[in-house]
């Protein structure tokens, strides 16, 4: 087993990977490492954060929603974070996405789009991929 901060280095530095493979060193880990990635979060300036927001939620780590939720409500965020965060907290927490949705459901972009998915109780989206396919090296379908 991986030490949480080497898998956590890892995960910011590690070259020669497909993307579906970037989040593979902390789905390795495991919750070792989520809370060294829900640290780093709120720092803007983070290496590959986006695939950190797809970690937590695809681990479903309860301990990141305040995060999540800071980082959804953060008008000066990136749409693209604040689009991921909403899909991680639903991942986590469907019920406390679908109280959230509303609030983001209108406009026409992307974020407004999954808030609207997310207030149907439809999924908006969201990618997984296993520990097995990580620790196998596979493509995700």
């Amino acid at each position: 087993m991986r030490d949480p901060p080497g898998a956590l280095r890892d995960f910011y530095e590690g070259e020669d990977r497909r993307e579906e493979q970037l989040c593979d060193p902390p789905i390795l880990a495991g919750p070792r490492v989520a809370p060294l990635v829900i640290a780093d979060l709120p720092k803007k300036g983070t290496a590959r954060r986006l695939y950190a927001i797809r970690f937590l939620g695809k681990g479903r780590y309860s301990r990141a929603l305040p995060v999540l939720q800071q980082l959804l409500g953060d008008d000066e965020e990136g749409d693209a974070f604040r689009v991921e965060a909403l899909r991680a907290i639903y991942q986590i927490s469907p019920h406390r996405a679908g109280q959230l949705a509303p609030a983001y459901g209108y406009g026409h972009d992307q974020l407004a789009r999954v808030a609207v998915e997310i207030a149907a109780n439809r999924d908006p989206g969201c990618r997984t991929r296993t520990y097995w396919r990580a620790f196998r090296h596979e493509r995700s379908e």
